[in-house]
């Protein structure tokens, strides 16, 4: 890895933050000297102080290109990867989508990852950021906040030390998406945010027409909306035989579920979120077309999916009296570590389970999908990864 440069913003770069407010619809200031293109998309060759603002958190100005980045559970490590910037730390990363990495020989690995905590949601020791030195937390302080007890001034201390704390929440809580909190990205805005933190909007814009390019392709093949099934999203696991299941809603904020929605898929429970886990009776009374099972397609392989959910409900006296057992209709997507990468993979995945006849058979396990049949460019977008455009 390369010698890394400290990018702490000191006094004056916060307030010129301050003073610099949102010069764009994106709440984005950038300032650049006279001996920088203010036309083009990038600065990677010769940064001057920029300031990026992504909510919940206030402007910040880097005085130079941060090289590392840590992160916790969730999209934002995807996002990263995304960009090419292997993270310095993490969380556990027993469900994080390494086997996407592995398909396209893209390299994680972990030896060089500083573990911020013993779990996903325990063991939280500022001991450990200060150790993994990061230029910046790809970490919202809101998730910190649930598994530990510090205070603000803790989080200025190891911003003191280390980098700025720059994580914003995409949603994957069963209501959140449709709650009055705040939650203002969807994938693709946050993206573009931390491409500007990393200095790849030239990076980024390849990501878009990639990823519009699935987009029209997914588009063009959908049925009219009179047509388009029903589904039940479960996140949290799926276990058939505990009568239990969490519902996450099939919303543009909803970013477990994205796979769904790009599908045009239609929420069986639109407009009456549980606030809980549910049981068969309340699955029955909506009855969907399509059960989901968010993030197996990330943490399970095709014969654990069959074993612990599909057969299970197959076998379960409940289960069989929904139509999506009956009719071979339990699916799986990616869930709560997507981001640009795994969106890709996942959309693919969910298009060829809904809509066989028009996108082609799924073939169950990961990585069996024949090239001919691949509804995007596996080395386009390593390509894209590499900067290589």
């Amino acid at each position: 890895m390369p010698q890394r440069r400290k990018i702490l913003a000191g006094t004056a770069s916060l307030i010129a933050a301050g003073i610099a407010g949102c010069s764009s619809d994106s709440g984005d200031s950038t300032t650049q000297d006279s001996t920088t293109s203010t036309t083009g998309d990038t600065t990677e060759e010769s940064p001057t102080p920029y300031t990026v603002h992504i909510e919940p958190n206030d402007p910040y100005t880097f005085d130079e290109v941060p090289e590392s980045y840590g992160v916790v559970s969730g999209p934002l490590l995807d996002l990263g990867m995304s960009l090419g910037i292997h993270p310095s730390a993490t969380t556990g990363l027993e469900r994080a989508p390494l086997k996407f990495y592995d398909l396209l020989d893209l390299e994680f690995d972990e030896s060089e990852v500083v573990k911020l905590a013993s779990g996903a949601e325990s063991g939280y020791d500022k001991e450990n950021f200060y150790a993994a030195d990061a230029d910046v937390w790809l970490i919202p302080k809101s998730t910190l906040d649930r598994f530990t007890e510090w205070s603000e001034s803790d989080y200025q201390e190891i911003e003191s030390q280390t980098g700025p704390f720059l994580g914003t929440p995409l949603r994957f809580a069963p209501t959140a998406a449709v709650s009055s909190d705040p939650n203002p990205y969807t994938l693709y805005e946050a993206f573009e945010k931390y491409a500007k933190v990393f200095q790849r909007q030239e990076q980024f814009q390849a990501w878009q027409s990639l990823h519009d390019d699935l987009m029209s392709t997914i588009e063009d093949g959908l049925p009219p909306e009179s047509e388009r099934p029903t589904i039940a999203a479960i996140w949290r696991g799926v276990s058939p035989d505990s009568g239990r299941f969490r519902i996450a809603p099939i919303h543009r904020l909803g970013n477990n579920t994205k796979s769904y929605y790009r599908l045009g898929m239609k929420d069986a429970f639109e407009g009456q979120y549980p606030d809980g886990p549910i049981g068969y009776e309340e699955l029955l009374r909506v009855d969907p077309d399509y059960i989901g099972a968010v993030g197996a397609l990330t943490s399970s392989t095709h014969e654990q999916f069959v074993n612990n959910v599909v057969e299970p409900f197959e076998n379960n006296e409940n289960g069989q009296s929904l139509s999506a057992v009956q009719n071979g209709n339990v699916i799986r997507s990616a869930g709560q570590y997507m981001g640009p990468l795994v969106d890709m993979f996942s959309t693919e995945a969910v298009a060829k389970q809904v809509y066989p006849d028009t996108f082609g058979e799924w073939p169950g396990p990961v990585g069996e999908l024949p090239e001919s049949e691949q509804l995007f460019d596996r080395q386009r977008l390593l390509d894209i990864v590499n900067r290589d455009f």
